[in-house]
């Protein structure tokens, strides 16, 4: 009977490697390119089911690995659930709800979206950022206009985080998170980083096993839905994907493959994921034009490909930085023909 049964699972795994467009000897060589650069756990679904996972080095399939800026990618969605719930606006003004922006001539103009989309024009960055409560962060000074460049940092969707907590009254925005999202999905974030007050750092402090941060992915890959059930409105959840007209490869919180040019090329104040390999890949044409992705330090990555029914997760070492991990690289063996 067991080998009976081993028999018809690989028959099961065969079926779905003939399905799926993706050879097994090209997920192989993106294997050992990714295992070179201090890969740990990769991960790849199609259709909804795992055909292939390996991990190397500290990883594990119950292993909560950091997300880095990946964790970046839940406050989108989690903005998107907000919508639905009638809780904001995207184009309502976050001073609504954060009195001291009111009469501040940039301030005042900032939207949900401008935090979302990084075009808020507040400074991105602080330093000891961890030392701070997000009460603090709404005194970081604005360097721009909203809406007129993209700037990549951390402290938008913090503050994101805080407007929209208040927004909530007598609920947390994890715990809304958890209830809203997570629970429904089956799967758990563990917030290891914390501001000095004790709300999570979620442009950059999530932990996550990949096999969970995989089946978040097939839950945005399927429009909102999971096991037939619909979480987010699909509609509402495709805000998150569209990009602003200063930066259209970056939506709400996902990195997206766009065209930048010419006159976009000079509004780009923040270079880390271009550094990366994400502007090239952008130009491939054997990447799929749907791709969308949570990208984050150190090569984390969750790239969500819906045409082709393709979910794939990248964890790697964030401690080593002798060799970069590089986007149109790694999908390059993967796609190219």
């Amino acid at each position: 009977m067991a080998n009976l049964i081993f028999t018809i699972f690989l028959l099961f795994v065969f079926n779905l490697f003939s399905q799926c467009t993706v050879k097994s000897e090209k997920i192989e060589k993106a294997f050992e390119y990714h295992k070179d650069r201090e890969g740990e756990c990769m991960i790849i679904m199609y259709d909804g089911n795992i055909i292939f996972e390996k991990y190397t080095g500290k990883g594990s399939p119950d292993r909560l690995q950091w997300l880095a800026s990946g964790s970046k990618s839940f406050v989108g969605i989690v903005a998107a659930a907000g919508v639905e719930d009638g809780i904001i606006n995207l184009d309502d003004k976050v001073s609504e709800v954060i009195e001291e922006w009111k009469n501040d001539p940039l301030k005042s103009r900032i939207t949900y979206k401008h935090l979302l989309n990084l075009t808020s024009g507040l400074s991105p960055d602080l330093k000891n950022i961890l030392n701070l409560t997000w009460k603090d962060l709404v005194n970081v000074p604005s360097v721009e206009t909203p809406g007129k460049k993209f700037r990549y940092g951390g402290v938008s969707h913090n503050i994101f985080a805080y407007a929209f907590q208040l927004k909530l009254k007598n609920e947390t925005f994890e715990s809304y998170l958890k209830r809203r999202i997570l629970d429904p999905l089956s799967v758990k974030i563990e917030y290891k980083m914390k501001f000095k007050d004790g709300n999570p750092q979620v442009a950059g402090g999530a932990y996550m096993t990949g096999r969970d941060w995989a089946k978040f992915g097939e839950f945005i890959r399927l429009d909102g839905t999971i096991n037939g059930k619909k979480i987010i409105d699909s509609k509402v959840l495709s805000e998150c994907f569209k990009g602003s007209e200063v930066y259209p490869i970056y939506g709400l919180t996902w990195w997206l493959i766009g065209k930048i040019d010419h006159k976009n090329a000079n509004l780009i104040t923040n270079l880390i994921i271009d550094s990366v390999g994400w502007r090239k890949l952008s130009r491939l044409k054997s990447i799929p034009q749907d791709l969308v992705a949570a990208c984050g330090a150190g090569g984390q990555r969750l790239y969500i490909i819906p045409s082709l029914k393709i979910v794939i997760v990248r964890l790697g070492d964030l401690t080593t930085k002798d060799k970069k991990f590089k986007d149109s690289e790694f999908l390059s063996l993967i796609f190219d023909n």
